[in-house]
């Protein structure tokens, strides 16, 4: 295999890895309804999944081993998806909480700054403030 095969492979499993805590998410409140459904939809065309991909993942939804990605704007950016499937529903459940500080923890954010980074995400995804910009201003927080 070359060397570019190897990358290709591994970002398929990274995608993966992170799809499959999407739906954990989603699930944390023991049910998917249809909003979480759509948007795992959307997130998992994103990552570049097919349909039938995605419904066997949501369908199978077992437990991974996770590799968060090294770039913070990949880490943060996939915080930002869990916060957004924990809103989707409208509501915020405190197992879905629970899930998404742990899923920031294993990204590699710290203690202290994970309740003012999800504070930050959900307020930000209730404003409807792109990642990106997000991701701006959340660079100059910390460095403050």
């Amino acid at each position: 295999m070359d060397i570019l095969g190897h990358f290709d492979h591994h970002g398929k499993k990274q995608n993966k890895e992170h799809f499959l805590n999407l739906i954990h998410v989603a699930l944390a409140d023991g049910s998917i309804d249809k909003s979480e459904i759509e948007l795992l939809h959307k997130f998992g065309r994103k990552l570049g999944f097919t349909i039938t991909e995605i419904d066997s993942l949501i369908d199978s939804a077992t437990k991974s081993t996770f590799n968060p990605p090294y770039e913070f704007f990949k880490r943060f950016e996939q915080v930002y998806e869990i916060v957004k499937i924990v809103l989707a529903d409208g509501m915020i459940d405190e197992n879905e909480m629970r899930l998404a500080n742990n899923f920031a923890t294993k990204s590699g954010f710290s203690e202290s700054e994970i309740p003012k980074l999800l504070d930050f995400l959900i307020k930000g995804i209730k404003e409807a403030s792109d990642v990106d910009d997000l991701f701006e201003v959340y660079k100059k927080m910390r460095k403050v």
